[in-house]
């Protein structure tokens, strides 16, 4: 019982009650208590307000779980998928760091041309050399290219870039390129990965990241998705020349990433 309680008369401690109908009371104040108390139709009618809580905390309790919108759902991967691309950034091994004139200096020893041709064609373009050609035979190559975190969608045609190679389900060196992505490549759409999925039983919204990549040589998509918890991550691979609803066998990777 509490100690500023009063057991004398009413008016009763809300708290006093609370014991009272919670049943913490010892035997032998409850048994002096509850006479008295039921006597008293204000702290009946607090009895009662407890009754009644406990019957709706009850009803909350057996109800059906209230299913998340999708929009919220949506919003929430869509924020876990911005968080976690930040963290790959800052987490990526920074470039290093060359001095300006070394660079010109075995750039110009490359291509054969002096030191004053270099500067003026500089000079004239008002660009900065951000790339070291590795023979002879190469083209200057000038960019003003600023760094961008638009996803990735290579469009998969003739000419791109080979995809990403991944051996032994080693896919920690392609996480953070394929986070970034949102290439469907020859699945098209969220939908076909959607199927894809569905024959492994995996039930997913739109992925954090996905892109082409190549599975042991084999051509592959591999989407991230949200792992269930925060900070986890799940890794599903597909086949998309065989994956699809009725296919299990599509799916040619299913892991699971923990903090």
């Amino acid at each position: 019982m509490t100690g500023n309680a009063r057991r004398s008369g009413p008016p009763w401690s809300v708290d006093l009650l609370a014991d009272l109908h919670a049943g913490v009371l010892d035997p032998g104040t409850e048994a002096e208590l509850r006479p008295l108390v039921e006597d008293d139709p204000e702290a009946r009618e607090i009895l009662a307000a407890l009754d009644a809580t406990l019957h709706d905390l009850r009803g909350l309790r057996d109800a059906p779980p209230i299913p998340m919108p999708r929009e919220v759902a949506e919003r929430i991967d869509a924020a876990l998928a911005q968080e976690a691309r930040r963290a790959a950034e800052e987490f990526r091994p920074a470039a290093p760091v060359l001095d300006l004139a070394a660079a010109r200096a075995k750039r110009n020893k490359r291509l054969g041309l002096g030191a004053g041709v270099l500067v003026a064609a500089a000079a004239a373009v008002g660009i900065a050399v951000l790339t070291v050609p590795r023979d002879n035979s190469a083209t200057d190559s000038v960019a003003g290219a600023t760094p961008s975190n638009s996803p990735v969608t290579a469009s998969g045609g003739p000419g791109d870039a080979p995809p990403l190679a991944v051996r032994d389900e080693n896919f920690g060196p392609v996480f953070g390129d394929v986070l970034k992505a949102q290439n469907y490549g020859p699945l098209e759409n969220q939908d076909q990965l959607a199927g894809c999925l569905a024959g492994a039983g995996i039930a997913a919204g739109k992925p954090l990241g996905v892109s082409p990549i190549s599975l042991d040589e084999k051509p592959a998509v591999m989407a991230i998705l949200p792992g269930g918890s925060p900070g986890a991550y799940r890794i599903v691979v597909v086949d998309p020349d065989t994956c699809g609803p009725d296919n299990p066998d599509g799916v040619l990777a299913n892991s699971t990433i923990e903090p």
